[in-house]
């Protein structure tokens, strides 16, 4: 069962919004004047946030005339007490439209209604809200994205016993929780004569997984492969091994930032489950624009954007390096 948490928002936050509700109407159908777009992430700054800006900035190139995609977001990520002050400030300037990655489904529902009830139109990319407040919605399947870790994982270890250890950010944050529950029911499902550790937490803190990488190593000599559901998890991971030369473990990072990518090319990490943020961000860019322009609505809400594992061996495929977050667009 859902519990629905109530946020409070500070009052001039609150009579800001009532006052552009008041002014507001339907924004779809503005025609083809100039659009200035919020694309309101977790966490300004991340390679995969960065990917989805290149895909807004590039659909917003191609559809012509005068589009403003600005990326905005709190300086850490997953953490809605952050991402609520930055939505404020946005629905205070009342961009003509939003594409939103909310922090936590339920946290941000109250907060993200305050956009919608404003007149702005909202699409949702990466991460979902509770309810279908928003016109769209373009994401990964995370649950199947952990899956692809975990086959990958059972094919690098082959026949070898051991343990698997997993490592995601915080209880209650379901993109990384369900990338792990999609990975251990699916080694389990695989391989059975693999034993899956208890989860371990970081809170997003890459010298907190390489810790906990290393005592886990220390507690459990026959560790064979670690699963990271982000980028923190996975650097952490490599950051400890790095230390301990010789190691045969099979190391699968989720995300597919430079850091990952130089880590996989350097041996550190054994592969990557990369998604697709850039075409999150131009798909909802597409949609949004034509929703504002001529008052096109979606056909459909859920729009599943398909992950792919990226190996040494595929890295520099051009079909697969286009799955692989920049450091910047350009």
């Amino acid at each position: 069962m859902h519990r629905r948490r109530i946020i409070a928002l500070p009052m001039a936050a609150l009579v800001a919004v009532l006052g552009v509700t008041g002014c507001s109407g339907d924004a779809g159908g503005a025609g083809d004047g100039p659009l200035d777009i919020s694309l309101l992430t977790t966490y300004n700054g991340l390679p995969f946030y960065t990917a989805m800006q290149c895909g807004a900035q590039d659909a917003a190139k191609e559809l012509g005339g005068d589009i403003t995609i600005r990326a905005e977001g709190p300086s850490r990520g997953m953490n809605a007490a952050d991402q609520i002050p930055v939505l404020e400030g946005v629905v205070n300037r009342h961009p003509d439209g939003m594409i939103f990655v909310p922090a936590d489904p339920v946290a941000m529902m109250a907060p993200a209604q305050t956009a919608v009830s404003a007149g702005i139109p909202m699409v949702t990319t990466d991460a979902s809200l509770q309810d279908e407040i928003a016109m769209a919605q373009f994401r990964g399947d995370n649950k199947a994205g952990g899956r692809l870790a975990a086959e990958e994982l059972v094919r690098l270890v082959g026949e070898r016993p051991g343990k698997i250890l997993v490592l995601d950010v915080r209880p209650g944050l379901p993109v990384t929780n369900l990338r792990a529950e999609g990975f251990v029911e699916a080694v389990k499902e695989l391989a059975p004569g693999l034993e899956v550790l208890g989860t371990q937490y970081h809170e997003d803190d890459p010298n907190k997984a390489a810790v906990i990488v290393e005592s886990s190593l220390q507690s459990h000599s026959d560790i064979v492969g670690i699963f990271g559901t982000s980028e923190a998890a996975s650097m952490g991971a490599a950051s400890a091994l790095q230390a301990r030369s010789g190691e045969d473990i099979a190391v699968i990072a989720y995300d597919a930032g430079p850091s990952l990518v130089q880590a996989l090319k350097d041996g550190v990490i054994d592969a990557l489950v990369a998604q697709g943020s850039y075409r999150m961000g131009y798909d909802a860019t597409k949609t949004l624009v034509a929703y504002l322009r001529d008052g096109t609505k979606p056909a459909s809400f859920d729009h599943v954007i398909d992950s792919v594992v990226v190996t040494r061996d595929n890295v520099e495929d051009p079909n697969v390096a286009k799955s692989l977050y920049p450091a910047s667009c350009g």
